[in-house]
């Protein structure tokens, strides 16, 4: 909620004291948005052409010439002149930051398309600083992938099937490994995939045992095997909550809440498993 002030455009920063008037604000979007009204230039592009807008931006920024591409010509429905424009605006800054949103890896492309955004972000550090940044679709999102690295390396979609990890979107991500039917059991734990999956997906799911850890009602309790009510992160535990900078936020317990944290149970799930395993 405070991104646009804290981070966007509003304060004053390192590289320059003027606070807005310092700064350019670039919004591409299939749509206008809130947040286009706010910024200087707004470029509304046609869905499902991430990856060509990327690929290009590179082609600019590394002058490489683009074989029967004219000025007029549109690339995900923008003429080639109003690229070449922002190319020079990203060569020219003196710290940019791109900041791409969910949109871009669940269209046509989907993982090869941040592949494609941060290789331009990497070539445009040979002319000037330059950052990339995901913004997350909720709370704390950012916290599973830190985990996620520090054990194994890799921030998401993570297979540890044979004993190690192993990494590969598209074969390993949730929906895929749903809609190919591949899990036969799931543990929900701070997500509320009924709401935020594909309906495929959430068939699949309603059709195999399913176990929530959740601290209040959803979509996904009603039809869920198993739903373990557990004390909201924050209010009731104690934790330490990921801002989409990667800076770490300790968060106290704020009341006493009458169930545990999603810590306890999976610690007593973890035992009640080790003591089966044994017998």
């Amino acid at each position: 909620m405070r991104h646009l002030s804290r981070y966007t455009a509003m304060s004053k920063g390192l590289y320059t004291a003027e606070g807005r008037k310092g700064r350019k604000v670039v919004v591409i979007d299939i749509r206008p948005t809130p947040t286009s009204k706010a910024a200087d230039l707004f470029i509304q592009v046609a869905p499902g052409e991430t990856f060509e807008i990327a690929h290009v931006l590179r082609c600019l920024v590394k002058n490489i010439r683009l074989e029967g591409i004219t000025e007029t010509s549109l690339i995900g429905g923008v003429p080639l002149s109003q690229w070449q424009e922002l190319a020079r605006m990203m060569k020219q800054s003196h710290y940019g930051v791109l900041m791409f949103g969910i949109g871009a890896t669940q269209s046509r492309g989907k993982d090869i398309n941040i592949e494609e955004i941060n290789t331009l972000v990497n070539e445009l550090n040979q002319y000037t600083r330059f950052y990339a940044i995901a913004m997350r679709g909720h709370g704390n999102v950012n916290g599973s992938n830190q985990v996620l690295v520090w054990h194994s390396g890799y921030p998401l979609a993570v297979n540890y099937s044979r004993g190690y990890p192993r990494f590969n979107p598209g074969e390993f991500s949730v929906v895929d490994m749903l809609m190919r039917k591949d899990v036969d059991a799931a543990l929900i734990i701070a997500t509320d995939p009924g709401a935020h999956l594909p309906q495929p997906a959430v068939r699949y799911l309603q059709s195999i045992p399913t176990i929530v850890l959740e601290p209040h009602e959803n979509l996904t309790t009603p039809w869920a095997t198993v739903v373990i009510p557990v004390a909201p992160a924050g209010v009731g535990a104690e934790g330490t909550f990921y801002r989409m900078d990667n800076v770490p936020l300790r968060l106290k317990k704020l009341v006493d809440f009458p169930y545990p944290s999603d810590l306890t149970v999976l610690r007593a799930i973890k035992e009640r498993v080790r003591h089966a395993k044994n017998c």
